[in-house]
């Protein structure tokens, strides 16, 4: 047994005899708790070891999740003989919530694998790997009812929906897997009734994800493939629903049509706005790794923008789990809309140099690297008009994205990384980052800053200690009070806002 998993094995038989010990003498929480603590445990060591076991081959692998699931039932077997009667029913739901987890646990095994070995191997698995880790998991409608059974079969069917590359880390897959992700559903080998259900959960789990767009395909589907009238109305209702939100944009106008695809500007003006006065523009770049997210995630900052006497306008732009593309083709889409917006200045009643860029994660990205690019007509943006936004807010933003397009990719990801597009004459710039941010790696950050810092350029700056990437969440009045402030000191110092 090599040193690890002495190591693994260590750590499980100090479990084991911990919940031994508690039981035997009296120390007990109620079987739910236990298992809830256990539970955690358990996934702190996978998360705190996490690279060490997904990086070894099979065998070892299974060992340690098998061990981890046999630890599960080991207190609950010790529970049984150790305290008073426990329902049935009871036992049968933890045993079920935790069989699930793990099972999870060996789905994610080929993608971390692919993952922690840099994208250059994949794991020695059999061809029917996952369908051997789901064997059974589709023949008893009862199962919709545990939480981590419906986390299971969804992250199945996202692995599914990657098709060629589903032993592959899927982060970067460049096929469609959204509308991939529905036919999945249907071809499950599975009952009616399971199949109805996650069809519906289709439309309900995504539906604040994805731009109503995006479930054209699976809706006119949906309505024969599935039986459960109930389902039926649910659906209909989401996607109703989806459309209907759309109403609280002021206009939504088509700024960009490509290969079939129609890109939206949704638009908040000010309340009585006469097109005639003109306005700044405030514009909202959404998230989502540039392979989901919606502009309406925009809305409620596209309201407060408004308010405050900006015209206001959250954007479309092409997104990897819709459309199949790539990084670049959203970049493209974000110099057109920028450029758009100058185009159309007059009709929108916006002054055409008083134009910020305000973006969160991907989406920040976007608006940075929308300053950096001198030619915009290597993108596709053939437009008289500038692209280059004349400030810039960021949040939780990627500035260097070289390696983030991993498969198949016809371009130097350097061309569309601002790190290394840095230069003097950017727009003033305003960015927020959480120092423990695990998806945009604060020393993404700190190198951008201190490399910006030798430049003549403006950066203002904030980080948290403590922050992850939703640096706002859960955020202190203090440090909520502090952004407040220092946007609206920003926006007024570069005249996008009036005392």
């Amino acid at each position: 047994m090599c040193k690890y998993l002495k190591t693994n094995f260590k750590y499980f038989i100090t479990i084991v005899a911990i919940i031994q010990f508690a039981v035997a003498f009296g120390q007990k929480p109620s079987l739910k708790e236990a298992h809830n603590n256990l539970i955690r445990k358990n996934d702190s060591f996978i998360t705190a070891n996490r690279e060490k076991i997904f990086s070894q081959e099979l065998a070892p692998f299974n060992f340690v999740i098998d061990s981890l699931e046999q630890t599960v039932q080991q207190l609950v077997k010790n529970y049984q003989g150790h305290t008073e009667e426990i329902e049935s029913r009871t036992i049968d739901s933890l045993l079920t919530e935790s069989k699930f987890r793990y099972r999870r646990y060996r789905l994610l095994y080929p993608k971390n694998y692919h993952r922690f070995a840099d994208f250059k191997k994949k794991a020695s698995v059999s061809s029917d790997y996952f369908e051997n880790v789901m064997q059974g998991s589709f023949n008893d409608s009862s199962l919709f009812q545990f939480k981590e059974y419906r986390k299971c079969v969804n992250f199945y069917l996202d692995i599914l929906s990657t098709k060629e590359y589903k032993f592959s880390h899927p982060e970067y897959v460049p096929i469609k897997r959204f509308d991939n992700r529905y036919d999945a559903i249907v071809e499950l080998d599975a009952l009616q009734s399971v199949k109805d259900f996650f069809i519906k959960d289709h439309f309900t789990s995504n539906i604040w994800t994805y731009r109503v767009e995006a479930f054209d395909y699976a809706y006119t589907k949906a309505l024969e493939d599935v039986k459960n009238q109930a389902y039926v109305k649910t659906i209909k209702d989401t996607y109703k629903m989806g459309k209907d939100r759309r109403n609280a944009a002021s206009e939504i106008r088509v700024y960009k049509t490509v290969d079939g695809i129609t890109l939206n500007a949704h638009i908040f003006y000010p309340e009585n706005h006469d097109k005639s006065q003109i306005k700044p523009a405030h514009l909202f770049f959404h998230g989502g790794g540039w392979a989901t997210g919606l502009p309406e995630w925009s809305y409620g900052p596209c309201k407060g923008a408004a308010e405050d006497g900006r015209v206001a306008i959250a954007f479309d732009y092409r997104i990897r789990h819709i459309y199949g593309t790539d990084v670049k083709a959203s970049v493209s889409d974000a110099l057109k809309a920028i450029a758009w917006v100058r185009e159309n200045a007059k009709e929108l009643g916006i002054d055409p140099n008083k134009v910020v860029a305000d973006g969160f994660s991907a989406g920040a990205h976007l608006a940075l690297v929308s300053a950096m690019i001198k030619k915009p007509k290597e993108f596709g943006v053939n437009s008289k008009y500038s692209s280059r936004p004349d400030a810039l807010i960021l949040g939780s933003c990627p500035y260097d994205i070289a390696g983030r397009d991993v498969y198949n990719i016809e371009y130097n990801t350097n061309t569309i990384s601002p790190l290394h597009l840095l230069e003097e004459n950017l727009p003033p710039i305003l960015a927020f980052h959480g120092e423990d941010d695990d998806m945009v790696e604060f020393s993404e950050f700190e190198k951008f800053r201190d490399a910006i810092g030798k430049t003549e350029n403006s950066f203002i700056s904030r980080s948290y200690a403590g922050a992850g990437h939703f640096y706002f969440s859960g955020s202190s009045k203090k440090d909520s009070d502090e952004r407040r402030r220092l946007t609206e000191e920003f926006l007024l110092k570069n005249g996008f806002k009036t005392d």
